[in-house]
């Protein structure tokens, strides 16, 4: 629609300019001649083709994802009234009339932040060193909501409507959160709730763990039966070598350890960033019997690890390719499609499922 109009538009200027400045005057939101409609009318308004292009590149970038996670009509109505928030922000400031997708963009930018903070954006970065950069989006759109806020501060009469994106990435970033917290959205592992959580977890964990080293936890009187014993002296064997590093050592300690004791599967699995390590090396030396099995265990003692859908991925390349388990990764794949709603990774679990139906049977 924005690109309808804007080559609309185009077309007129050059066909019937006075109606096309019109056009612009009348649809543009403005203070002093404010009619009802320009909250909207101005979102689909542009200044001229860079004015456009930038636009339409973050609405390229932001808006799939937001969109996936709202539904089509929700993001489409999020949109319309993200733009008008973003108007009435600008013009509760400023006598200057005001055009562009901008603020209903900011909008979509301020929600991606709540519903997707840690996603990488690819970006594209000419500032003292030139080239392509994934960078996290809460650092990149952070950087933007500072930048405007330092223009709305310091230059307030610099041509650019900064109110409106502040007022944009304020709606939809509290609109993502409100949705969130009422439940209306449901909470998944990649937004600000669920990092939180993990965050929260990973602190308490230390904290524990340095009470534990100050209580003296392993005090003579603690026994524990043999085969627990065994099997705790054992993972701290194999977390020295990790740490050492060591990986060689500490995976065929841990291989040992899965032999010695088949019915412990719970106590055999790691904490998170050992087990990934090892999984990652069997992997890698091309033990990959070993490597699906750790994967699997990392996936059903950490449920919500946030690398779930790569790990998720991953293990079903190697049971497709490496187990002849191509039904197996066939459901892992589709059950992931079920509850992931970024982009990037359901192209990713698409190329998966079309690679597996390659594989002769």
């Amino acid at each position: 629609m924005n690109l309808g109009v804007f080559v609309m538009m185009t077309i007129l200027a050059k066909t019937n300019p006075d109606l096309a400045n019109q056009i612009d005057f009348y649809g543009a939101i403005s203070r002093n001649y404010f009619h009802f409609w320009q909250p909207i009318s101005s979102a689909f308004l542009h200044a001229g083709f860079l004015h456009i292009f930038g636009n339409m590149l973050f609405l390229l970038a932001f808006g799939p994802s937001v969109e996936d996670r709202l539904g089509r009509i929700g993001f489409t109505i999020f949109y319309l009234a993200g733009g008008a928030v973003s108007g009435f922000a600008h013009i509760a400031l400023s006598d200057h009339p005001a055009i562009g997708a901008s603020g209903a963009i900011a909008a979509v930018a301020g929600a991606f932040l709540v519903l997707f903070p840690s996603t990488r954006i690819k970006c594209f970065v000419i500032f003292f060193i030139i080239g392509v950069f994934m960078i996290p989006a809460w650092w990149l759109i952070g950087l933007f909501i500072i930048l405007d806020l330092g223009a709305q501060i310091f230059t307030p009469a610099n041509g650019i409507a900064n109110m409106a994106h502040l007022g944009g990435y304020a709606f939809g970033a509290i609109t993502a959160f409100i949705l969130l917290v009422t439940g209306i959205l449901p909470k998944e592992q990649y937004d600000m709730f669920s990092l939180a959580k993990h965050r929260k977890r990973r602190a308490d964990f230390r904290v524990a763990h340095e009470m534990h080293k100050l209580a003296g936890v392993y005090q003579a009187d603690q026994e524990l039966d043999p085969k627990t014993a065994k099997i705790a002296d054992l993972r701290a064997k194999i977390g020295s070598h990790i740490s050492n590093p060591d990986l060689p050592a500490a995976a065929a300690l841990y291989l040992d350890m899965l032999k010695e004791f088949p019915d412990h599967s719970k106590a055999l699995t790691l904490h998170r960033d050992a087990q990934y390590q090892l999984a990652n090396h069997f992997y890698q030396s091309g033990n990959r019997q070993a490597a699906g099995e750790a994967f699997a265990r990392l996936l059903d003692t950490y449920p919500n690890d946030p690398e779930r859908h790569i790990i998720t991925i991953l293990l079903a390349r190697i049971r497709a390719h490496d187990l002849d388990d191509p039904i197996g990764a066939i459901e892992l794949l589709e059950d992931l499609a079920d509850k992931i709603h970024d982009t990037d990774t359901k192209a990713l679990i698409d190329n998966e499922l079309a690679a597996i139906q390659t594989i002769p049977r």
